[in-house]
C-alpha cells in the first residue's frame, strides 16, 4: 500500500449521523481497472468472431460466441465505470451511529436491517470480504428498491451483503469496526426502551 495512502478519517454523515469513512484501496482499484478495460475489446473480438461464424452457418457456435462476447464487454464496461467513479471518490464505506453506506451511488443501511457481521466462509476472526447478514433479505430488497441484478446477487449470496474487500484498512479490522459499530446501536437501543418502560411505569402509578 502507497504510504501515501489514506485509511481513514472521521466523517458525519447526512443520515446515519457521526462515523467513520473509510478510504478505498486506490492501488487495487487502479489494478482493477486496467483489467476491465483489457476485458472490454476481447468481448468485442468474441462478438466479432461469432458474427462471421453466423455469417459462415455455424449458426449455434456463433451465437454462443457473440453472447459471450456481449456479456464480457457489457460486465466490464459497467465495472470500469464504476471503478472510475471509486477513484473520483476516495471513500469506500461510511460506518456511522445509525448504520453504514457504500460509496458511490449506494442507500444508507440501518442497523435495525443488519443481524450480524461475518464471513461464513472464513474462519472467524479471518474474513476475506466484509459479508453483512440482513435481518430480511426479502424486504431489503424492495425497500431500497435494488435493480433486478442486484436482487438476483442477494439471492445468490444467501440473502447477505457481500460488501467486498476494496478498503484501504485490512478488512478483518473493518468487519470489527462494523461489528462494535452496530453491538453500540443495540446497547443504546435497549438503554432506551428500558428507559421508556421505567417512565411509562411511573405514569400509571
Amino acid at each position: 500500500m502507497p504510504s501515501d495512502q489514506r485509511i481513514q478519517s472521521n466523517t458525519t454523515h447526512p443520515v446515519l449521523g457521526p462515523g467513520v469513512a473509510l478510504y478505498d484501496n486506490r492501488g487495487r482499484t487502479r489494478l482493477r481497472l486496467v483489467l476491465w478495460i483489457v476485458l472490454i475489446p476481447l468481448g468485442l473480438f468474441g462478438i466479432w468472431l461469432g458474427r462471421g461464424d453466423l455469417v459462415s452457418g455455424s449458426t449455434l457456435s456463433g451465437l454462443a460466441q457473440a453472447l459471450a462476447g456481449v456479456i464480457v464487454a457489457t460486465y466490464a464496461a459497467q465495472a470500469a465505470v464504476g471503478d472510475v467513479k471509486r477513484l473520483m471518490q476516495p471513500v469506500r464505506i461510511v460506518i456511522a451511529r445509525d448504520g453504514f453506506a457504500l460509496v458511490p451511488g449506494k442507500s444508507a443501511v440501518s442497523w435495525d436491517e443488519v443481524e450480524t457481521i461475518s464471513d461464513p466462509r472464513n474462519p472467524d476472526g479471518y474474513p476475506r470480504t466484509l459479508r453483512v447478514q440482513l435481518v430480511d433479505p426479502a424486504g431489503f430488497g424492495r425497500r431500497h428498491t435494488l435493480p433486478p441484478t442486484e436482487r438476483l446477487w442477494l439471492r445468490l449470496n444467501r440473502g447477505d451483503l457481500d460488501l467486498g474487500a476494496g478498503t484501504a484498512m485490512p478488512v478483518s479490522n473493518a468487519e470489527r469496526l462494523m461489528r462494535r459499530q452496530l453491538a453500540e446501536f443495540h446497547r443504546l437501543r435497549s438503554g432506551r426502551a428500558a428507559g421508556a418502560t421505567v417512565r411509562n411505569s411511573r405514569n400509571n402509578r
